[in-house]
């Protein structure tokens, strides 16, 4: 096999086997394991949230929106590893699709969507505005993983490809843009199918066909709603492109911002625990591995060749979605 930016598609038997297992001392870094069971532990608690959920309020929206987020995060980036093809996997403990596929990514959606979604949605805002709230607050904290993954060989980009293009550090300003707009249209669509028209008691026909093409109408809208970005970044007017997400999300955060009002509903311990879990991890990962930041070269890359950081950016967007999340669980009166 010819050389492979990726050293996960230079293992010749994975990359022809459907599924593949990894003993666990056999991976790159011990960084690997924890976001692995960061992310299975965040499945486990929105299972249990949806079902205590349920319980408590005889609705079945909770647990649609968490089998919405794992259908559409498997056919988001099953569809991207044969479309795209600007990044690549490391090589984790379980591997799908021919290497392509960890299960922590295919993990990793219905516990970080799930609970933005279900944290938003407790201001009872109007559709339109819990939507842009869950992209505003959703890609905020995505930047904390987002600017640790390639840092440490959890993915890699090929950064001579032009569709990654500009760079904020190690992430592909793209990879923000896409998180934000797509997050919000999946709230936007499941707030439809998943709560409303639950409530209006719609066919079971009609809403188990909603709940089936939400990967698609997903995909629809978020992709509508690139096009203003798309316009400029494809025709090599970066800094135009650049300024069209800055605009979007800070529109976005004034939106949550001018909308906050306290919640009606009492605070939701089980539902604080994976938000604020996360940024933890994450921050004692960065911690550990700080000395990655004292070799960067001029180029931004580390001494391992990997693309390191936007510790700023990571810092605001850790204090920021902290402050989300305690903002949406104040203490009793």
């Amino acid at each position: 096999m010819s050389e492979h930016i990726s050293y996960a598609m230079r293992n010749v038997e994975a990359t022809e086997s459907l599924v593949y297992f990894n003993a666990p001392a056999s991976l790159n870094d011990w960084s690997f394991l924890a976001i692995e069971w960061m992310t299975i532990i965040g499945v486990i608690l929105a299972i249990v949230h949806a079902i205590k959920y349920t319980r408590r309020t005889g609705s079945p929206s909770a647990w649609m929106t968490l089998l919405g987020c794992f259908i559409y995060g498997l056919f988001m980036d099953i569809i991207s590893y044969y479309t795209v093809e600007n990044f690549w996997h490391g090589e984790f403990s379980v591997m799908f699709l021919f290497n392509k596929l960890p299960l922590y990514i295919a993990c990793f959606y219905p516990a970080f969507m799930y609970h933005a979604v279900m944290t938003i949605r407790r201001y009872e805002f109007r559709p339109l505005t819990e939507a842009i709230s869950v992209g505003f607050f959703g890609g905020l904290t995505y930047m904390v993983f987002d600017n640790l993954g390639p840092m440490l060989g959890w993915w890699i980009w090929d950064r001579t490809d032009p569709t990654t293009w500009p760079y904020v550090n190690s992430v592909p300003l793209t990879s923000y843009h896409w998180f934000f707009l797509f997050t919000g249209s999946f709230a936007l669509i499941a707030r439809k199918v998943c709560w409303d028209w639950v409530r209006e008691k719609k066919s079971a026909l009609q809403i188990n066909l909603g709940l089936l093409t939400i990967p698609f109408t997903t995909c629809l809208v978020g992709g509508l709603l690139f096009v203003p970005y798309n316009i400029f970044a494809y025709n090599g007017m970066l800094k135009v492109a650049a300024f069209v997400h800055v605009l979007t999300f800070s529109a976005a955060a004034l939106v949550f911002l001018f909308a906050w009002k306290r919640p009606a509903v009492p605070r939701d311990k089980l539902l604080m625990i994976y938000p604020l879990a996360f940024l933890a991890g994450h921050l004692y990962i960065y911690m550990a591995k700080f000395d990655l930041f004292f070799s960067v070269t001029p180029d931004g890359l580390s001494a391992e060749g990997l693309a390191a950081g936007n510790l700023m950016g990571v810092l605001v967007a850790m204090i920021v979605s902290g402050a989300i999340v305690l903002m949406s669980h104040p203490v009793e009166r």
